[in-house]
Parts: C-alpha cells; sequence; structure tokens
C-alpha cells in the first residue's frame, strides 16, 4: 500500500472540520453509560465511510476488534447492542449541530467560489425514498398501500444538494412527516421542501444563487417560498395543460429559435441545441412574470439520430440560455452522484436499524460521512477526478489500512 489514506483522511478532518472537538460534544440518552458516546459516534461514523452493508458486518468488525487501534489505549469499545442503543436514543439536535458546522466551514473556506456551474452556485432539491417494508414499521414510518391492497411502510427525506463541479454536497436535508391525527395524508415533498430552505437559509443565508427541481415543483406556491429568500428558481415543466404551456409553445410555434448552439460529448456524440425564450409569461397564483425556455435537442452519435425536448420555467431574466441548458441537465447530479452513490456503495436503503429516533441517526451519521469522504477526495487528494481514482479502491484501502496500523495517536481523540 503506497498511501496511507486512513491517516491523511482523519488528520484532514481533524484538522479543516475539527472532528474530534465536535464528536466529543455529541450525546445520547442512555444512563450511566460504561461507553462513551464519543467512542460510538466514531465507530459509526466511519462506518459509513468504510460502506458496510449492515450493522450484521459491523458486529463482526466489533468482535474481531477492528478499530481498536485507532483509540487511546485502554478505551473500553462497544459491542453491537450498545450501538444500538445509543442510536435508539441519539440527541438528533447535536449530530445536526455537526452537519451544521461542516457545512459551515464548507461556506468559510468558499469551496464554491467560483460558483458550480459557470459561475453560478447551484444547489438541486429532491425527494428519496430511505427504505420500505411490509412488516417493519415505526410511529414515523410513512404508508401506501399497493394494488394487492397489501400496507407498505417507509420513510423519505427531501434533501438540497449542490449540483454540477465537485464536490458534490448535501447541504441539508428533512425528514417527512406521516399523517396526523386530522389528516389522511402524510406530509408532501414540498412541504418538507419549502421547511428545508427556509431551515437552510436561516442557518447560512444565501446557500445558493439558484435552486433546481423536477416538474413536481410547478407550483406557485414553491416559486415564490424560493423568492422569498432571495434566490432564484429553476423549475423542469412536463405538464402539457398547464396554461402557461399552451401559451409559450403557441408563441414558440410562430417564429424560429431565438439561439442554437453545438454540445460534444466525447468523440462521436453530438448534441444540436435550439432555445426558445420569452420571460413575459404569467403563471397561475403569482403576481409576477416568468420566464419560459424550451429546447429542442437534435442529439447524433454515430449512425442513431434522436429529438429531446425540454421545457423550464425560471425566475431569473438574466441567466444565458446556455447555461440554463446546462443547469436543468446537471440537475440529475442529485440523483446520479447523491441518492445513486448513496443507494448502491452507502447502502443508504438498507434498514440498519428501525426506530423513530435510531432511523434519523443513521440518516444524520451518513449525510456527514458522505459529505466528508466527498470533501477528502476532492478537495485532500489532489488530481482525484483527473488522475480517475475509483472511490471504492480508495475505501477499501482505508479498510485494508485498519487492519495493519500501528503505534499511531489518532488526532481525532488527540487531547494533547
Amino acid at each position: 500500500m503506497n498511501k496511507c489514506y486512513l491517516k491523511q483522511m482523519l488528520t484532514y478532518f481533524s484538522k479543516v472540520y475539527h472532528l474530534g472537538e465536535k464528536i466529543k460534544g455529541l450525546k445520547d440518552g442512555r444512563l450511566n453509560p460504561q461507553i462513551e458516546t464519543s467512542t460510538i459516534s466514531f465507530i459509526v461514523l466511519l462506518t459509513f465511510i468504510c460502506r458496510l452493508k449492515s450493522f450484521n458486518r459491523l458486529e463482526h468488525w466489533l468482535k474481531k476488534r477492528r478499530f481498536k487501534n485507532l483509540f487511546p489505549k485502554k478505551t473500553r469499545l462497544p459491542h453491537i447492542d450498545a450501538v444500538r442503543r445509543s442510536l435508539s436514543s441519539f440527541d438528533i439536535n447535536g449530530l445536526n449541530i455537526l452537519h451544521d458546522h461542516i457545512i459551515s466551514t464548507i461556506f468559510k473556506n468558499k469551496v464554491f467560489r467560483n460558483g458550480t456551474i459557470d459561475g453560478i452556485k447551484v444547489a438541486a432539491i429532491d425527494g428519496v425514498e430511505i427504505f420500505e417494508s411490509t412488516k417493519k414499521r415505526c410511529e414515523k414510518c410513512l404508508t401506501r398501500v399497493d394494488k394487492q391492497g397489501i400496507t407498505h411502510y417507509f420513510h423519505r427525506a427531501v434533501v438540497c444538494a449542490t449540483v454540477g463541479s465537485d464536490p458534490h454536497i448535501v447541504l441539508g436535508y428533512e425528514m417527512l412527516e406521516p399523517k396526523k391525527d386530522l389528516s389522511n395524508k402524510d406530509e408532501g415533498e414540498i412541504t418538507g421542501g419549502k421547511r428545508l430552505i427556509r431551515k437552510l437559509y436561516k442557518k447560512f443565508h444565501h446557500f445558493a444563487d439558484v435552486i433546481v427541481a423536477d416538474a413536481l415543483y410547478c407550483k406557485a406556491s414553491w416559486i415564490m417560498e424560493v423568492l422569498a429568500i432571495g434566490m432564484d428558481a429553476v423549475i423542469r415543466v412536463k405538464d402539457e395543460r398547464l396554461h402557461i404551456v399552451k401559451d409559450a409553445l403557441g408563441l414558440f410555434q410562430r417564429r424560429e429559435a431565438d439561439k442554437q448552439w453545438i454540445v460534444r460529448e466525447g468523440n462521436t456524440k453530438k448534441i444540436i441545441v435550439s432555445a426558445w425564450d420569452d420571460d413575459g409569461f404569467e403563471m397561475r397564483g403569482m403576481d409576477i412574470k416568468v420566464r419560459f425556455i424550451r429546447f429542442l435537442e437534435n442529439i447524433q452519435e454515430g449512425d442513431k439520430k434522436e429529438l429531446k425536448e425540454v421545457w423550464i420555467v425560471t425566475t431569473n431574466k438574466n441567466i444565458c440560455v446556455e447555461t440554463l441548458w446546462k443547469i436543468i441537465h446537471k440537475r440529475w447530479d442529485i440523483e446520479n452522484n447523491v441518492f445513486h452513490q448513496l443507494k448502491t456503495e452507502c447502502h443508504f436503503d438498507h434498514c440498519y436499524l428501525h426506530s423513530p429516533r435510531g432511523v434519523e441517526a443513521i440518516v444524520g451519521f451518513m449525510m456527514i460521512a458522505f459529505n466528508l469522504t466527498q470533501l477528502y477526495f476532492f478537495r485532500n487528494i489532489r488530481g482525484f477526478r483527473g488522475k480517475r481514482h475509483l472511490q471504492i479502491n480508495i475505501i477499501e484501502d482505508l479498510k485494508d489500512e485498519m487492519l495493519i496500523i500501528m503505534n499511531w495517536i489518532n488526532p481525532i481523540f488527540n487531547t494533547t
């Protein structure tokens, strides 16, 4: 092994994000615990950094004392039952403070000083289902009934993450609430999304220039919420029945495209993009006029040809259409670079622990682990993307290094 990634990573987390100091402040609801909450917190965080697929694997690691050399001598390590008890009574507020500290440090260090897309800081918002079961349930579970009449229990969150350039960072998340006493519906994604961006604005102020979202968010109430925090909305439009769509397409049919350009992807793929643009459209429920853009994409790859049409609504009157085209396509980064990686590599859709507090603690630790690893890969390893390093390979090296590391003082627990 040529590189001591584990030492480098933990030193980076300690030096830049003061992870050790913050972990020591985490608490849970256990009475007179024999195992420190900071010890369990570090183990859980490292579990998700190393992408262990279940607590069964973590139990095996604990029995084999895989974490022993990362703690000061005579530190008492937990059994898996202690980990479960701790997470089931974890102080979620303290975990949120740790997450917010990392995000505040990112902004303080000007990680996005050059924006994420053409100098503009863009964040995407979307909902993600964490896991579902027809048997396991808790009081915080959302529900749905399938065609066979079987009730499915699941948890869902709304996530806001940066899109465009590396690193992709989860700025915040909001768990959706189940139906209340007087309601027959679980909380909707847009309701959770509004609550999330209000919280993000209160904590970090101007956390983005543009918030991009899919067609679900094409509603006046959402657009007004984004404008209220001083940001612009870019939203995909799909519903042909909307008056704004009928008005815009009727107008655009009578004229040539306002702009056309060529995008080349790789050696063989070429996209000819035509754009129709107008900013004088009314939208029901809004006093201001919005901008509607129709993109027509002529995709050519070898002998294959394909036409695609994309419509967007935006409150911004100044961003050029080329950048807006990038923004609506980069919206998929939240699916491809955040949700896909969380689910396929980090096992986000696995039920590690099912209790109201435990689920939220797991989500919190996993989001923190995801952000920290992305920051390590793209901010601390020189030329990570350019050298085409694979994240999974570095994670495997981290695991191997845990077995051979000796006589090293972990800066996370270095109190001198």
